[in-house]
């Protein structure tokens, strides 16, 4: 019977380290994101704290459709009320970007641009459209174009996403950087970096 209890209790003892440890790896998870909210520069997304939250984002009386950051975002006049409860206006142009249900939204060239993976290396699709006057495109160094980024967050560096970038990216990891660089050919590390991006941000802390 004692063998029995104490086998008992060592079972419990190892069930609770375990839940122990995957609750603390869910915790760090969980906190592994970007908070909604306005940014007015890098050093305030880097450290995850908006510069104007969404409860101090004041609606454009024209606009009658659902309330969201990003429709305030691209309203003509930013209004937002001041830890004093102060109307004040923003500028379009002084804001980095804003986040939204945990996913930034980069402010480039007069434009929103949406990351499709977020952390400490993010992609995103810089695009413009064409602008037109009628039915004919107006000819103007603003024609249609579209590259896909990386944004580096340690340092707020934009850079084109090629395997050569992807590798600089996550090369302090050396296993996934090792794994990356075997591959064999420059398609197959360009068809996977995707991928490699998305790995390295499981395994950062940022």
């Amino acid at each position: 019977m004692k063998i029995f209890f104490s086998l008992f209790l060592t079972l419990c003892f190892a069930a609770g380290t375990t839940f122990g440890q995957d609750a603390a790896s869910t915790d760090t998870i969980h906190h592994n994101h970007f908070n909604d909210g306005v940014y007015l520069s890098y050093e305030d997304l880097k450290s995850n704290r908006p510069t104007i939250k969404k409860e101090q984002l004041i609606k454009s009386y024209y606009d009658s459709s659902a309330f969201s950051i990003s429709k305030w975002a691209n309203t003509q006049n930013l209004y937002y009320a001041t830890s004093a409860g102060d109307k004040q206006k923003v500028n379009r142009d002084s804001l980095w970007g804003y986040v939204e249900n945990g996913i930034p939204y980069i402010f480039l060239n007069d434009r929103f641009h949406k990351f499709s993976t977020s952390g400490a290396v993010s992609v995103f699709r810089e695009s413009y459209p064409n602008l037109k006057a009628g039915l004919a495109p107006v000819v103007t160094e603003a024609k249609y174009t579209s590259q896909i980024n990386l944004f580096i967050l340690a340092n707020g560096k934009i850079d084109e996403f090629t395997p050569e970038n992807v590798a600089l990216a996550i090369e302090d990891n050396k296993a996934l950087y090792d794994e990356f660089m075997a591959l064999k050919s420059w398609k197959q590390k360009r068809k996977k970096m995707y991928r490699f991006v998305e790995r390295y941000n499981d395994s950062a802390m940022w």
